[in-house]
């Protein structure tokens, strides 16, 4: 009876060791639902046909490497952003892309997230030049989210990820 006792427990502190080691900063294993995958690649696929006939094309007609440098902080509003639910309202994603784009902002993607985020964040890529700083521009444009912290494992790829929380508003 002991050695099963014994063996359980060091199971569970097995599980305990693998979920700390996924989930840095005290976040929760994140799962993305299914149905958001599709959201998220169909937003994207719409989305580069415009920007890319803007921007690219004007880099490369510049052509300059101290162009690119020098673009590390142009329009923070041109930083493309996904956007993720975290809550049980329906649709909170897509409602609060078409907010941002409505102020400016350039949104690839929305879709769901599963997780224990404590309030709606802009969590940025600290690798990508400009994404801080368009992190924090969103901040201040919209004060209804309430922390900017760097990006952890699981969300998805983008320089900036907005995950919505049961504080978030669209007032």
């Amino acid at each position: 009876m002991v050695g099963v006792l014994v063996v359980i427990l060091g199971v569970v502190v097995a599980v305990v060791a693998i979920v700390a080691l996924h989930a840095p900063n005290g976040h929760k294993n994140k799962a993305v639902t299914g149905n958001p995958t599709s959201s998220i690649s169909q937003s994207r696929t719409s989305r580069p046909s415009g920007t890319p006939t803007t921007k690219p094309t004007t880099r490369s007609n510049s052509s300059s490497s101290s162009s690119s440098s020098s673009s590390s902080t142009p329009n923070p509003k041109s930083v493309p952003l996904v956007v993720l639910n975290n809550t049980t309202t329906p649709n909170l994603a897509s409602q609060a892309a078409t907010r941002f784009r409505s102020g400016g902002w350039t949104v690839t993607s929305f879709g769901n997230l599963t997780n224990d985020i404590i309030s709606t964040c802009a969590y940025y890529d600290p690798d990508t030049a400009g994404a801080k700083a368009a992190a924090q521009a969103l901040q201040a444009q919209y004060p209804t989210i309430k922390r900017v912290e760097p990006k952890f494992d699981g969300l998805p790829a983008g320089p900036v990820v907005v995950v919505l929380t049961p504080d978030y508003s669209a007032s």
